[in-house]
């Protein structure tokens, strides 16, 4: 299994600087799937790539500028998005709020700062009602922090990193007591949540619960009998009040 990285498109008319903050991201462990530095080819790959997070400058090539990008991005896929300008002037400093960015990054910046602009607009853009239906298991403990869902994908949070995995490659999901192991062929990761939550947020028509602590990729099952299930190289018990829905599911009764 291969690990997704972020994706980022960065839109700047200056080569160097552009060249520069795609040298930064790279290191940072992040995806750079286009630079731009129009309105025109920059919502081309913003269509084309469906990045995780644009970096707009505001003066850009051309008649429209980085605002206008940034209010087209807000109409068709609302997607976290840093301003990255010398621009400080009240002016654009309001229209730029008012399309409500995740940041605004005054050049020059560090790479620091940069890393932390862009950890905390990923971060809080999950958390958006829009992108999630999750909800904290009690007033006490929110649980979201650690796992959330944008497509076909899954961010996992390992360590201080955010792991991008395709839901189609995990295996299964294990209940440790307030917590699910998610198995994958290459790691195990270990969340904070409950397993309900976490099948409730994959929503994938393949994956079935079959064990009050187990649900499974159906994809991924190499054999089963009356008692129990193997995925891959895993052995899932089959709960007795699963195992109806199991078979119906898989048309053998």
């Amino acid at each position: 299994m291969i690990e997704q990285k972020f994706k980022i498109l960065i839109v700047e008319d200056q080569q160097l600087v552009a060249k520069d903050i795609a040298a930064r991201l790279t290191n940072l462990g992040y995806e750079i799937v286009g630079i731009e530095d129009s309105f025109e080819s920059a919502i081309s790959s913003f269509r084309n790539y469906s990045p995780d997070l644009v970096l707009l400058d505001i003066n850009i090539r051309g008649d429209k500028n980085g605002i206008d990008i940034a209010v087209e991005i807000n109409k068709t896929t609302p997607t976290p998005f840093i301003f990255v300008t010398a621009q400080t002037d009240a002016d654009t400093l309001q229209k730029a709020k008012n399309t409500f960015p995740s940041a605004y990054l005054v050049k020059p910046f560090t790479t620091t700062h940069l890393g932390v602009s862009i950890d905390l607009a990923l971060h809080n853009f999950a958390f958006q009602k829009k992108e999630t239906t999750e909800l904290p298991i009690n007033e006490d403990e929110d649980y979201r922090e650690t796992f959330y869902h944008k497509q076909d994908f899954m961010f996992i949070k390992d360590g201080n990193n955010y792991i991008k995995i395709n839901q189609n490659e995990m295996l299964l999901l294990e209940s440790e007591g307030n917590y699910v192991k998610i198995h994958t062929n290459e790691k195990r990761y270990l969340i904070r949540s409950t397993i309900n939550s976490a099948i409730e947020k994959i929503k994938l028509p393949h994956f079935m619960r079959v064990h009050r602590s187990y649900c499974i990729n159906l994809n991924r099952i190499t054999k089963f009998n009356e008692n129990e299930i193997i995925v891959e190289n895993i052995t899932v018990p089959l709960g007795r009040n699963y195992k109806e829905d199991f078979f119906k599911t898989l048309k053998l009764k």
